[in-house]
């Protein structure tokens, strides 16, 4: 096979990948920094591009005359907002920045309801979502908000800078709650209601459109040919991780693509907006095939992420394997959070800790508090099992379907604690892996654009030939 190059931006690392379905290796890893800069939170976003240029270098470096294409995929809902020069003319918000907080009911009632809204849109109601965001945007900084002729989502950003090509791509534009997944185009009536200028939003493009070379600056700088192309992936990155699910042909997947947040859903042929679907907290988001990815957003190891930060701001470096013993040791208590509850989304600060919000909520639920860190390690995977059942019960009860199998795909598929217990919760055997699934879904939709694949789901049949999963059986 051909070597391509995966940029995969996660919330909390990033990696540039160079290889193909068989092989690949991490060329560069970085942090994925954010700052807060007096009270509010941004991506340094062009510190992420020079560590994208860097990891460009080190993999032409290594294959100059071997590599054919490059992929980006990042987090959803966050973007950039561009002038009629294509220049940054603001700071990139966090998804978790507080300015969106009491917006959801807002929107919503200038909307006409929450139930209109999903009609329209197909996505659950989250305060980070990009609605709310660029309304809090147009709110705040109303002077830079109208400076903006272009909206472009950090992916659409990111690939702009290496090509000079500015689209939307189609998997990360659906996260918005700003697009209509029945007529496949932006949700038009609702971004004229809130009063947002229709020309800031482009031509959508779907995952796999081949969008041109690097830039000649960029060639010369990293060290590639003009015959390299970048191309749009599935630029959403549970979309890319969701494309490398093992599933067998003609099998409806059962997934969660685990890391900072647990993504657990299936694929539909059609978006589901009922009523029913709303109050169920599922989504639509839209696949790298075009199909829906039918899910629900769960909190995800970010809990866990932000009191390692904090322990280890405190005592020094945290090994997983000190933290995993401890936490088996302690798999007796009974403490057990709602890893849904909103008070677990925003950041540590030094007077907000994530470890004391978990013991507030174990306090107010009757719960004893955590004693060591294995305790807290157990409220959480306890609560994130629980979450997973109760989420594989509501997504059955909507879909008229039992699930015999979970995939659990990810980073987060290492977690042999939390993958036993999933089983255990669930009730179902749990297939963990592949660990780089966002990574090889990239690739996949690389490989499938310039036809080296015939489909996803050959891609997908690779996966499964190519790369191991473990196998997690309920204890009774």
């Amino acid at each position: 096979m051909k070597k391509r190059i995966a940029i995969d931006l996660g919330a909390s690392n990033g990696r540039v990948l160079v290889g193909n379905l068989e092989e690949f290796e991490v060329v560069h890893r970085f942090t994925t920094h954010n700052d807060q800069i007096l009270g509010e939170f941004y991506w340094n976003i062009q510190g992420l591009f020079s560590e994208i240029k860097t990891g460009l270098k080190k993999a032409f470096d290594c294959y100059p005359d071997e590599i054919v294409s490059i992929g980006i995929d990042t987090w959803g809902v966050d973007y950039a907002l561009v002038d009629g020069n294509g220049s940054l003319v603001s700071l990139c918000y966090h998804y978790r920045d507080g300015r969106t907080d009491g917006l959801i009911e807002e929107v919503s009632a200038l909307l006409g309801g929450k139930e209109r809204v999903f009609e329209e849109t197909g996505i659950a109601f989250q305060p980070f979502n990009t609605i709310y965001q660029l309304v809090a945007h147009k709110r705040d900084r109303g002077e830079v908000f109208a400076a903006a002729k272009h909206y472009l989502a950090l992916p659409d950003l990111l690939a702009y800078w290496l090509t000079g090509v500015m689209k939307n791509e189609r998997s990360h534009a659906s996260t918005t709650q700003l697009y209509n997944p029945k007529t496949r185009d932006w949700a038009w009536p609702i971004i004229d209601e809130l009063g947002f200028d229709r020309s800031l939003f482009g031509k959508i493009v779907d995952s796999g459109t081949v969008l041109g070379p690097l830039t000649v600056d960029l060639q010369h700088e990293v060290g590639a040919s003009d015959k390299v192309v970048v191309i749009a992936s599935a630029a959403h990155d549970t979309a890319s991780a969701v494309a490398a699910v093992p599933a067998i042909a003609g099998q409806v997947p059962l997934y969660i693509s685990s890391g900072t947040w647990s993504l657990l859903g299936s694929e539909l042929g059609e978006p589901l907006t009922t009523v029913e679907a709303m109050e169920s907290g599922f989504t639509n988001e839209v696949a790298a095939n075009s199909q829906i990815r039918y899910l629900k957003n769960i909190m995800g190891m970010w809990i866990q992420q932000e009191c390692v930060r904090h322990w280890e701001s405190q005592e020094g470096k945290l090994t997983w394997k000190e933290l995993d013993e401890q936490t088996l040791l302690e798999e007796a208590y009974q403490g057990s959070i709602d890893v849904n509850d909103l008070r677990f989304l925003k950041p540590n600060t030094y007077d907000n800790l994530m470890v004391d919000r978990i013991d507030a909520y174990l306090e107010e639920h009757g719960m004893e508090k955590p004693k060591n860190k294995g305790q807290y390690m157990v409220a959480i995977y306890r609560g994130l099992a629980t979450a997973y059942a109760e989420a594989i019960g509501d997504l059955e009860r909507v879909l008229g379907v039992s699930f015999a199998s979970l995939n659990i795909i990810g980073g987060g598929s290492k977690n042999e604690i939390l993958n036993q217990w999933a089983a255990d919760a669930t009730g179902l055997t749990v297939l963990a892996g592949p660990v780089e699934a966002t990574a090889l879904g990239n690739l996949i939709v690389q490989s499938w654009a310039t036809g080296e694949l015939a489909s996803l789901q050959e891609g997908r049949d690779l996966i499964r030939t190519l790369h191991k999963v473990k196998t997690f059986t309920p204890r009774s």
